[in-house]
């Protein structure tokens, strides 16, 4: 159970042709990551650095923090790796990249986590989204993402690590437990030397699909804008969704980092037609299944709260919040009340 509480928005763009950015310097505020016409583009802050304390509800025995996840995001200068692809103009002016990143910490009856997700929006056609989801500790797992128009195409590229399955490597191997038994291969261990990347697999994307990170910062846009709902394709691995985000109610929230003038948002996804369906069912920040709801600052959309329903076997389900017990380069609207 415990590394599905401390897991990041695996937890909560148009694979465009040559992905488009305002030319605002990255000190004038967020960076504007646009997605293709009719798309909201995707505003990331500059210098943000939220830190939340991660809790389950377990009733009498009240709420029992389990970790912390530090959410941050920035802008830097593109530099470009490669010459530009045919039919690419040469760019003069400046060009930057956005990134997001979730960082899960904690430790448990001996289990160790360390989660890493990370989202850098490039301004280029392949690829315009790179993500990358790296978990290390007591179990360890390594996948990377990348979406944009390939070929002409809006395409999607998962790569993925595993065990290496019965390699030749010597130091794989482990004793028998028998005194007349040969050593053999080890079989699913958790060791990140063991493990080994597996081919990538591609499929087609909708225009406009985003990754589960770059997500919660569209709805954070939403809400800042006044919209009161939104929809869009996420892509969680190689699975899509049709993301649907709403904005209900409003009302002062209580965290560590204090009291926020908020607004209910809620997250619920659907399968898109032709998709085939899936009997997990959705899972996005935090490992939360089905639903989600967030508490998000009225005037600027920084989430504040975090909750839903967490699977876990014998009791069926428990409550899990994630709540704001620290923040920095937030926006200037962004403050607690007295």
């Amino acid at each position: 159970m415990f590394p599905v509480l401390l897991t990041m928005c695996a937890a909560i763009a148009a694979a465009i042709p040559v992905q488009s950015q305002k030319a605002n310097p990255p000190e004038s505020g967020p960076l504007l990551v646009a997605r293709g016409e009719g798309f909201d583009p995707i505003e990331i802050p500059r210098s943000e650095e939220l830190v939340f304390a991660v809790e389950v509800d377990v009733g009498i025995l009240g709420d029992p923090s389990v970790g912390t996840v530090t959410l941050t995001s920035g802008v830097e200068p593109y530099r470009a790796g490669l010459p530009p692809a045919s039919g690419e103009a040469k760019r003069e002016t400046p060009q930057w990249v956005g990134w997001i990143r979730s960082q899960a910490r904690g430790s448990a009856l001996g289990y160790e986590l360390s989660h890493e997700l990370d989202v850098r929006h490039l301004p280029q056609t392949w690829p315009a989204i790179f993500y990358r989801d790296t978990q290390s500790g007591s179990e360890n797992r390594r996948r990377e993402l990348k979406l944009g128009v390939l070929d002409g195409k809006s395409t999607a590229i998962l790569r993925n690590d595993g065990h290496c399955r019965g390699c030749s490597n010597p130091e794989h191997f482990v004793e028998s437990a028998w005194l007349w038994g040969k050593p053999y291969h080890c079989e699913k261990c958790k060791r990140a030397e063991h493990r080994v990347w597996n081919d990538p697999h591609t499929r087609a994307i909708p225009p406009g699909t985003v990754d589960l990170l770059s997500a919660v910062y569209l709805a954070r846009s939403m809400v800042r804008r006044g919209d009161t709902e939104t929809t869009f394709a996420v892509l969680d691995k190689l699975k899509l969704w049709t993301l649907t985000i709403r904005r209900g109610g409003r009302k002062v929230i209580e965290t560590p980092a204090g009291k926020f003038d908020c607004v209910s948002v809620s997250l619920s996804t659907a399968v898109p037609p032709g998709e085939p369906r899936d009997d997990k069912g959705f899972q996005g920040l935090f490992g939360i299944q089905g639903s989600i709801r967030i508490w998000m600052e009225a005037a600027t959309g920084v989430p504040v709260t975090i909750s839903g329903e967490l699977p876990v076997p014998v009791v069926h389900s428990l409550e899990l919040n994630v709540r704001l017990k620290s923040f920095r380069g937030t926006p200037p609207a962004f403050q607690p009340k007295p």
